[in-house]
C-alpha cells in the first residue's frame, strides 16, 4: 500500500511524507549516517516537532532486488504515534526523483492462508438450510 512519497531535490536532499488514518509524517528529511559499523543504516529519517526541533522516525538502509537488481530502500518509522511500520522505498517510473514509500505488510504462507471452498451443489445456503427442510 502507498502511504506517502520522497523527492529528490535540486540541491540533492530529500523530503517528502508519509500518512495513514493514524498518523500524518509531514516534512520528514533524511539525515545520512556516518558509521564504520557495516549494519549501521545509511540514513535516519527526521521531521520537526512542533517546536521546531529534529525528532528521528525511523532508519533506511539502501538494498538491491535479487531478481531485478533495482535498487530500492528499505527501513522503519517508529513512534508512539505510529507504532512499529515496516517500509519499502521503490524509485516511481513515472518521475526519476520520486520515490514511493510502500507500507511493508506481514507475508502470510500457504500453511496461513484459509482454505477456499465452493458451496455445496446446492442452492440453499448452508444457514438457511434447517429452515428450508421444516417448511
Amino acid at each position: 500500500m502507498n502511504i506517502g512519497e520522497f523527492t529528490r531535490n535540486e540541491d540533492g536532499t530529500v523530503s517528502g511524507y508519509a500518512a495513514e488514518a493514524t498518523y500524518d509524517f509531514d516534512n520528514i528529511f533524511f539525515q545520512k549516517v556516518v558509521s564504520d559499523n557495516p549494519r549501521a543504516p545509511h540514513f535516519n529519517m527526521m521531521t520537526k516537532s512542533p517546536r521546531g526541533r529534529d525528532v528521528r522516525l525511523g532508519s533506511i538502509w539502501q538494498d538491491t532486488a535479487k531478481k531485478t537488481g533495482e535498487v530500492y530502500f528499505r527501513g522503519y518509522f517508529d513512534s508512539s504515534m505510529s507504532g512499529f511500520v515496516r517500509i519499502r522505498l521503490f524509485r516511481s517510473r513515472q518521475d526519476p526523483s520520486v520515490w514511493n514509500v510502500v507500507r511493508k505488510t506481514p507475508q502470510r504462507g500457504a500453511s496461513e492462508r484459509e482454505a477456499a471452498e465452493l458451496p455445496a451443489n446446492d442452492d440453499r445456503h448452508p444457514a438457511y438450510a434447517d429452515e428450508c427442510e421444516a417448511a
